[in-house]
């Protein structure tokens, strides 16, 4: 059993729109195609994808959306983690893909 298991703040949720769902996979894997498809049934307010292109396509229907780095430059500022840069080895040596000029543009976010 994992924590996200025992995490009853997480909900599995269907897509109603299965329609539009199939429609995005035609550019998309199917997690994010259902993501994008969910936040926008939800009205969210904010999405959290890494891939590039899903990211663009959330974008282009009014989705706002943040990444694995984005919410690393937010626990920064806020205290929460002290130092990015050994997270962001890991997360590459784990096989999070990350140009290196991303990768320092993120650095140079965190005053690192």
């Amino acid at each position: 059993m994992t924590a996200l298991d025992n995490a009853d703040w997480i909900m599995l949720e269907e897509v109603k729109d299965t329609l539009a769902v199939q429609l995005l996979k035609e550019e998309l894997d199917a997690g994010e195609s259902e993501a994008i498809v969910l936040a926008k049934e939800h009205q969210a307010v904010l999405l959290f994808l890494d891939e590039r292109a899903a990211t663009r396509k959330a974008r282009s229907i009014g989705l706002q959306c943040i990444g694995t780095l984005g919410i690393l430059l937010i626990a920064k500022e806020k205290g929460i983690v002290t130092e990015l840069k050994p997270l962001l080895d890991r997360l590459q040596s784990e096989g999070f893909h990350m140009s290196d000029v991303l990768y320092g543009q993120v650095l140079r976010s965190a005053n690192e």
